[in-house]
């Protein structure tokens, strides 16, 4: 098969141009390089050869797909392929100790997020990697609120629903979660916290694992990522009740938040940055960082990804550093209220 950074640039700008939109995620996707764009060929000390992006995810999930996505617009930018890297497995700590080992010249980054960079550093304290030492942020790109779906067999229909009938049936109502420790976790601890009430915990290896029970109603509760669960309601398989976010989605307008639900100051998501190794050059992390702004602000990346769930956003490596330090603080308050734990990797 041809290698894709062997096109001549003419060749692959047709290509491109010739393909619908979901025709070239595809292709994207197949290749595992994102192609930059001939005008973007100028000469510089960096890049002087393809970047790598590290993903802490297997291909096809919302991780990998926002990462193919920005990763096509820097490679845009900077002249240079961007290769995608995908090393999933022990709660992103592979690919975060990839990164945190990678030279600091900013040839290696990696789509991180708020699992690796808050949940881990709260539940395992001997980490092989350190958030403040080891990684620099380069800048936020997204955020995914969560979606709350019961099994129709329920009598729910709200977030005072939930609580009625959870206080009604203490510890009898089972959730279920993607993971230990994972946000689809921790968001509802948070709820029970704020609510008063106690509900069964079942984790599960992943969210395709527990969704069986769930569409069965054998385990009939989840806070889940809008792009796994829309399908299964729209089909009446499952019934929303509400969203996580502080205000409501583009894509669900009729579902209230949990907060105007009567939970004030409720407000869970999980979230996407972009990050790279401590003592990588200023510059390199500004010339990445502008190219983040400008996928945000492109209005077809937008709605692309809000149909998914996922509000793009930037911001600068300060801002990224200050979001971590506050959730890290927020949710290590949860987690010790609650009294949850994990299992050591």
């Amino acid at each position: 098969m041809t290698n894709p950074r062997t096109l001549p640039a003419a060749c692959a700008a047709a290509l491109a141009l010739s393909l619908p939109t979901s025709l070239s995620l595809a292709l994207a996707l197949s290749l595992s390089v994102a192609l930059p764009a001939p005008a973007a060929q100028a000469q510089a000390a960096w890049p002087a050869r393809p970047v790598r992006m590290v993903i802490p995810f297997t291909p096809g999930g919302s991780t990998d797909l926002l990462a193919r996505a920005v990763g096509a617009r820097i490679a845009e930018g900077i002249g240079q392929a961007v290769v995608f890297d995908n090393r999933p497995g022990a709660n992103t700590i592979i690919a975060f100790e990839l990164q945190a080992k990678a030279a600091p010249d900013g040839y290696t980054m990696l789509m991180g997020g708020f699992n690796g960079m808050v949940m881990n550093p709260i539940f395992y304290p001997k980490l092989p990697y350190d958030v403040e030492l080891d990684l620099a942020p380069i800048g936020m790109v997204g955020s995914s609120p969560l979606m709350v779906v019961v099994h129709p067999s329920l009598p729910i229909r709200s977030m005072r629903d939930l609580a009625e009938y959870a206080r009604a049936n203490p510890g009898k109502l089972d959730f279920q979660s993607s993971g230990n420790g994972n946000i689809t976790h921790v968001s509802v601890e948070l709820f029970m916290t704020l609510a008063g009430v106690k509900m069964q915990h079942i984790p599960y290896k992943g969210g395709s694992a527990g969704l069986p029970d769930l569409l069965s109603g054998a385990v009939p509760l989840k806070f889940d990522v809008p792009i796994s669960a829309l399908p299964h309601v729209k089909a009446g398989k499952l019934r929303a009740i509400a969203v996580t976010s502080p205000r409501r989605l583009s894509i669900a307008p009729d579902l209230p938040t949990i907060a105007e639900s009567g939970y004030r100051g409720y407000e869970a998501a999980t979230w996407f940055s972009l990050v790279t190794r401590r003592g990588t050059p200023r510059e390199i992390i500004e010339r990445i960082n502008g190219e983040i702004r400008r996928f945000v602000e492109s209005a077809e990346a937008r709605s692309q990804f809000a149909a998914q769930g996922i509000e793009l956003e930037a911001g600068t490596p300060a801002d990224l550093q200050a979001r971590v330090a506050r959730d890290r603080a927020t949710w290590s308050a949860v987690v010790k209220k609650a009294g949850i734990t994990v299992e050591p990797l």
